[in-house]
């Protein structure tokens, strides 16, 4: 019997991949630019909120939508933390350290827990790929 959970995840993802790739690249360079605003001080959360509406999301399952986009195929977690996929162990490492203390919801409050779920689900992904757990 599946987890209901993860059957929604799933059904979630199966929604994401009927999306053109074009929507996922454009949610995905829009994460890249929050978060290099966010390192920046520049960040906006309303702004943020605004652009997740104008897509379609409904915002009362932000949580559940961070985790099914991560599990996309076409998620590319080093464009998530403003890096490239040559960066090094350590550049990955600081830069997840340096988003995770700006949105870490005991920090930055619950609206930012959008961000910090996308940010560990890339941190996750690029743990697995390069085999460090």
């Amino acid at each position: 019997m599946e987890n209901p959970m993860a059957g929604m995840y799933k059904e979630m993802v199966q929604d994401l991949e009927k999306l053109s790739g074009k929507w996922l690249t454009d949610f995905q360079e829009k994460m890249s630019k929050w978060t290099q605003d966010l390192l920046k001080d520049a960040f906006d959360p309303a702004k943020m909120m605004q652009f997740l509406r104008g897509m379609g999301v409904d915002m009362s399952q932000l949580p559940n939508f961070a985790s099914a986009i991560s599990l996309s195929p076409k998620f590319d977690p080093y464009v998530v933390l403003g890096l490239e996929k040559s960066a090094s162990d350590e550049e990955v490492k600081q830069a997840y350290r340096k988003v995770m203390n700006r949105v870490h919801p005991d920090k930055a409050g619950p609206e930012l827990k959008f961000m910090a779920t996308i940010a560990n689900a890339a941190y996750e992904l690029i743990e697995k790929e390069r085999k460090w757990k």
